[in-house]
C-alpha cells in the first residue's frame, strides 16, 4: 500500500459532517419554491453527487435554475456553521504528510467554498490542493474531473487512491484508473459501498489508515467515535 504517493480525500461524509447545513439549504430552496421538503433520511440517501444532480430529484427542469440559485445564496450565508470534523482526520492527514504524501480534497462541493472551509478548520496546512465543483465543467464521477486533479498535482493513477464515503467516490476513482477506499461515516452503508465495488470499506479513518497505509493509530483513538451508517 506504500505505493500510493497521492491520496485524494472526499470532503462531506469523509473528512467533515456538514449535513445540517446542506439540509437547511435544500429546505430553504425547496420551501421558497413551494416544493415538498424531503425528510433528512431521504436527502441523506440522495446526496453524494453534485448538488445539481441531487436537486433534480426534487424539482423539474423549469425550476431547477431557481432552486440551484436559492441553494447557493443560502449556502453562502451559513456554510461555516455546524461543521464537525470526523475523528481521525487530523491524525491521518498529519501522518500521511509526514510520510511525504501529496494530499488533496476532491469533492463535488463548490471548490471555492471547500477551500474556505478547509482553511477555516485548519486542514489546509496538510493539503496540496482542493478540487471542487465549478473549478471545471466536470463533477464526480466524470473521468475528466479525476484527470484534472491528477494533472494539476502531477500525479499518476497507479500511485493514487481516493478515500471517500459514497458510491460516487467509488465510480469516480475507478473511472480515473485508481482505487477507492471508503469509510461508513457518510451517506452510504458498508453493503452499498461493497456492492459499488469499493476496494476496501472501514468503519472510520483510524481503521482505514491502519489497514490501507500501515499507520499506527495508537493513542489517536482517544477521540470520540465518528457517526457511522450501519446495515
Amino acid at each position: 500500500m506504500n505505493r500510493f504517493h497521492t491520496v485524494l480525500f472526499d470532503l462531506d461524509g469523509t473528512l467533515i459532517d456538514h449535513f445540517d447545513v446542506i439540509f437547511r439549504c435544500y429546505e430553504f430552496a425547496l420551501g421558497s419554491l413551494g416544493r415538498e421538503i424531503p425528510s433528512r433520511e431521504i436527502l441523506r440517501a440522495t446526496v453524494g453527487g453534485s448538488m445539481e444532480h441531487t436537486m433534480r430529484h426534487f424539482v423539474d427542469g423549469n425550476t431547477l435554475f431557481d432552486a440551484i440559485r436559492l441553494f447557493r445564496e443560502h449556502f453562502s450565508e451559513i456554510y461555516l456553521e455546524d461543521i464537525t470534523v470526523h475523528p481521525g482526520v487530523t491524525w491521518i492527514l498529519a501522518a500521511l504528510k509526514r510520510e511525504g504524501k501529496t494530499l488533496a480534497v476532491f469533492t463535488n462541493k463548490q471548490g471555492r467554498g471547500s477551500r474556505e472551509i478547509t482553511r477555516h478548520l485548519g486542514l489546509d496546512r496538510w493539503l496540496d490542493g482542493v478540487f471542487g465543483a465549478l473549478d471545471t465543467p466536470h463533477h464526480k464521477p466524470a473521468a475528466a474531473f479525476s484527470r484534472h486533479a491528477l494533472d494539476t498535482l502531477n500525479a499518476r493513477p497507479d500511485e493514487t487512491c481516493l478515500v471517500g464515503d459514497s458510491t460516487f467516490d467509488v465510480q469516480s476513482a475507478h473511472n480515473g484508473g485508481f482505487p477507492c477506499y471508503c469509510v461508513t461515516t457518510g451517506t452510504h452503508s458498508r453493503s452499498q459501498l461493497i456492492e459499488a465495488g469499493a476496494d476496501g470499506v472501514y468503519p472510520d479513518l483510524f481503521s482505514l489508515g491502519e489497514e490501507v497505509f500501515g499507520l499506527n493509530p495508537a493513542g489517536a483513538r482517544d477521540e470520540s467515535p465518528a457517526p457511522s451508517i450501519n446495515d
